[in-house]
């Protein structure tokens, strides 16, 4: 705890030391958030619980009772956030900004409660480009967001990953910008071939992933799309008959989205589909499979192909009142038969949904939520392509209150 108290007042001092600096200002902003959850069943969630993303399928014991039909409460203020905006000096003829944010969830289940990075980097901004380096959201999951208060934003039918990243924008006319981007895993990992997700199959691939897109923002409509290649290296030794030896695998994934908004007077509506390969780093019930093993040893890999799409209607100032609604689905191999899988999160689920009614009030700086969610996903038996049949429901219903204090 003191440690933590350290490292707020170091933040603080560094901002207060900034703003005595003529060319660099820095501006403190947060907010204190505490939600308070009901979940009616087990559910794949990280961050203590108020990250979550599907239900749990039935798991039968010896009464024939399911054992994952157990409800559960949490009362938690680890999304507390605060960060630094700064403003700089010009450089190189181009406006300098940067930005630090960090919360208390940690790095993992494991470290929850810790003091983690969300974004941290540097920012310089011509008349008509600009150029971040640091990490900040992936433009798969930032570039349009569902208005939602719970942690989870939208995942997992919205993609969900902050990455380290050099991205590059222009602007050749008003209100049209062209993006591209160089990433590399952190925090969000790939699944591997032991089910566990890792940012070293990232690293081992050495390729970044490249991201380009278009945004158009008109008046009352925005719109855009963009396209994604990931590689990752799914292992880089293999046992034979000769022993362990070393192989150089790769696979490389491909995905799409398309994106637009509509804004109103108090009226806003945001919608997003997305076409996902191998999209695990980004919170997606999805991943890869061998389909051949050669007689070196080597592995032939084929990406699992999913598809979400998501709607959210809210309307209203200080007391704001909407939905959200979400659907994904899983389309199997993207080429090949699967002689063995694996999969982030997902024991054979063929598709799932979300509808969500939410309803917040606004007080000055402070704000107050309560928010429903059903969330229901068809599990079965995986086929040898990767889809899934002789499915079944099963559904979870959450109930969040938030009160959030702003600063």
């Amino acid at each position: 705890m003191k440690r933590v108290f350290s490292t707020i007042a170091l933040v603080l001092f560094v901002g207060m030391g900034f703003a005595q600096d003529k060319a660099v200002k820095a501006e403190i902003y947060g907010f204190v958030r505490n939600y308070f959850t009901y979940d009616s069943r087990n559910c794949v969630q990280s961050n203590e619980g108020l990250f979550n993303m599907l239900p749990n399928d039935v798991n039968y014991g010896a009464n024939e009772e399911d054992l994952n039909a157990i409800p559960s409460v949490r009362f938690l203020s680890m999304t507390t956030r605060f960060g630094l905006n700064v403003t700089g000096p010009e450089i190189w003829g181009a406006k300098s900004t940067a930005k630090i944010e960090s919360d208390f969830c940690g790095a993992s289940s494991g470290t929850a409660f810790n003091l983690r990075i969300r974004q941290a980097y540097a920012k310089l901004a011509w008349e008509k480009s600009d150029v971040l380096v640091g990490q900040a959201w992936h433009p798969m999951s930032g570039d349009l967001m569902p208005e939602v208060f719970s942690l989870a934003t939208g995942a997992p039918f919205n993609p969900f990953n902050r990455s380290p990243q050099v991205r590059y924008n222009y602007a050749p006319v008003k209100g049209l910008s062209l993006t591209a981007a160089a990433l590399y895993q952190y925090q969000y990992g790939s699944v591997g071939l032991d089910g566990k997700t890792a940012n070293t199959y990232s690293r081992n691939a050495l390729v970044p992933e490249l991201f380009v897109g278009m945004t158009a923002k008109g008046k009352l409509l925005t719109g855009g799309f963009g396209v994604n290649a990931s590689t990752i290296a799914p292992r880089t030794t293999a046992t034979t008959m000769l022993g362990t030896v070393r192989v150089d695998e790769r696979l490389t994934s491909y995905s799409a989205m398309v994106f637009g908004s509509l804004k109103v007077d108090d009226l806003s509506v945001r919608a997003k589909a997305v076409y996902g390969q191998n999209t695990s780093h980004m919170q997606q019930p999805t991943g890869f499979g061998v389909v051949e093993t050669f007689d070196n040893g080597v592995n032939n890999y084929e990406s699992m192909q999913l598809g979400s799409a998501w709607i959210t209607m809210m309307y209203g100032k200080k007391l704001r009142y909407g939905f959200f609604a979400g659907w994904l689905k899983n389309f199997g191999s993207a080429g090949e038969d699967f002689t063995s899988l694996v999969v982030r999160n997902n024991t054979g689920m063929d598709q799932a949904y979300r509808f969500s009614p939410i309803v917040t009030y606004k007080v000055q700086n402070m704000q107050i939520g309560l928010e429903y969610e059903h969330t229901a996903a068809a599990y079965g038996t995986y086929q040898p392509n990767g889809t899934v049949t002789n499915t079944h429901w099963v559904a979870n219903n959450r109930v969040c209150v938030m009160l959030k204090y702003d600063f």
